[in-house]
């Protein structure tokens, strides 16, 4: 079993979370992590079998670069290049002052949009807890992780 975990991140947060998530997915599949804005290709989405997509929040609303992202795999899609039918995603990220619904509602319906099937739970942290205290919450993000490996 092969997951993606694909996030953007701008001050570093995300990419821990995403970087944790990993090690524990790969206590059950294969995990690659790609950084929005590092060359790789889309045609790797449709050799995965789960998909676990992360972005920071900015004045509430996903980052730019997610959006975009997100915009290329619409396309892509629509060109019947690769048929996403009820392949497993998962949504987490990170925030700063307010926007964790954004995760749970907004990144969520964008994703299943493109035609996922979203992972009930969605992991979402304060920046600052984050940023000191991770150690913390690094276990918080491993069993995330392993959990939606271990649900597909």
């Amino acid at each position: 079993m092969k997951i993606a975990v694909i996030y953007d991140s701008k001050t570093g947060n995300t990419e821990k979370m995403a970087k944790a998530i990993a090690e524990g997915a790969k206590t059950v599949a294969e995990v690659e992590v790609k950084k929005i804005g590092e060359a790789f290709p889309l045609t790797m989405l449709a050799e995965v079998d789960g998909v676990i997509f992360g972005s920071p929040v900015y004045y509430a609303d996903i980052s730019n670069d997610m959006k975009d992202f997100l915009a290329h795999i619409e396309s892509y899609v629509k060109a019947n290049k690769k048929k996403i039918n009820g392949i497993p995603a998962a949504i987490f990220g990170s925030y700063g002052y307010d926007g964790a619904w954004l995760m749970e509602e907004k990144l969520k319906d964008d994703v299943e949009g493109l035609g996922y099937k979203t992972y009930d739970k969605v992991l979402v942290m304060i920046d600052s807890d984050i940023k000191y205290h991770f150690e913390d919450e690094a276990a918080k993000c491993r069993e995330f992780g392993k959990k939606f490996a271990e649900s597909i």
